[in-house]
């Protein structure tokens, strides 16, 4: 990875949950996924009041645009689903959000009807598409909102309602009238994390659920790694997670904690493999080559043989120890 020489603008604040400036240090770490971002070393540390993991000093919101570089994985997801008869890995993937959607949707409970679906960072609208194809897709009224304007603009080419811009502060999208709202792995992105979540409650229609999939550093992974575990993604996860800091914030918006689940992620696998090779071997391009940070999202037999080896890592784990580096959460607004 070569250097970045310029420096970052980054703030130092206190916890965006309870305004405690009270913390302890959790670990520590730097960007090893790209090359154009920031050298910089960033520290997570643990709410002494509320046990909310954030990431302090952070970038500014201002450096946005520089350490999600253009080539950023989630912009251009639909680069490998193009072709007309997509890989065994697209089908496998695309079958697994299919079938979380269908659990979803049994624990909503609305057994006929349209249901209008709204997924925060949809970029450029796979897991909209993906949805649509499902058993469920005839009911479903997919919308989006997305910061890329280009993954926004290619997910409205594939039929989707997308906003663009940051979630916690549009204005465009009427308040009470979605049944499920999604935000797969993008609350730990923002800067405003309880707006963030306060603005979805107030989308939802009543008996809706909002669902949030996050990291989740208290499993035996993260514990592990620390910082060069794949779930830090330094230095763009701002706000970490456990189940019991969800419930907290489920609270604080007036919604109730009614699920969660444990998932595989095996991506935070070959990203904690990449991050230890490149600390023992910085000058080498090897690890890079193993454990592939971003061409791993790309079709390939080696992106196969290695999801599907993590995957089946983090399945034993759950067995064993009941946890994973993933969680997801239903946070579901009272009905009338």
């Amino acid at each position: 990875m070569s250097r970045v020489e310029t420096p970052i603008e980054i703030v130092d604040e206190s916890c965006r949950h309870c305004d405690s400036e009270q913390s302890t240090p959790l670990w520590a770490g730097s960007e090893h996924e790209y090359d154009n971002t920031t050298d910089e070393v960033f520290e997570f540390v643990r709410c002494a009041q509320c046990d909310v993991v954030r990431l302090n000093p952070r970038p500014d919101v201002s450096e946005l645009g520089r350490i999600y570089p253009p080539q950023y994985y989630a912009y251009n997801l639909m680069e490998e689903n193009r072709s007309d008869n997509p890989g065994l890995l697209d089908k496998i993937k695309a079958r697994m959000y299919q079938r979380r959607l269908s659990a979803v949707l049994r624990r909503l409970g609305k057994p006929t009807g349209p249901i209008r679906l709204l997924d925060i960072g949809c970029g450029d609208g796979r897991l909209l598409d993906w949805y649509k194809a499902s058993s469920d897709g005839p009911r479903l009224q997919t919308f989006g909102v997305e910061m890329s304007e280009a993954a926004a603009t290619e997910a409205r080419r594939r039929g989707h309602e997308v906003v663009s811009g940051r979630f916690e502060i549009e204005s465009v999208l009427e308040h009470a009238s979605f049944d499920l709202i999604l935000a797969s792995h993008v609350i730990e992105h923002v800067d405003e994390p309880l707006q963030f979540a306060r603005h979805a409650a107030e989308l939802l229609a009543p008996g809706g659920i909002f669902v949030i999939y996050t990291p989740n550093w208290d499993s035996p992974d993260a514990r592990f790694f620390k910082g060069l575990w794949g779930g830090n993604h330094f230095p763009r996860h701002w706000t970490l997670y456990t189940p019991d800091t969800l419930a907290g914030l489920a609270q604080r918006i007036g919604l109730e904690l009614s699920h969660v689940e444990y998932q595989p992620n095996p991506i935070f696998w070959v990203w904690s493999c990449h991050a230890t090779l490149k600390k023992r071997f910085p000058n080498s391009s090897w690890p890079d080559r193993l454990f592939p940070t971003v061409q791993i999202f790309h079709r390939s037999v080696r992106s196969f043989l290695l999801l599907s080896v993590f995957t089946a890592l983090d399945l034993v784990m759950r067995g064993l120890r009941g946890r994973t580096a993933s969680i997801a959460v239903d946070l579901r607004k009272a009905a009338p």
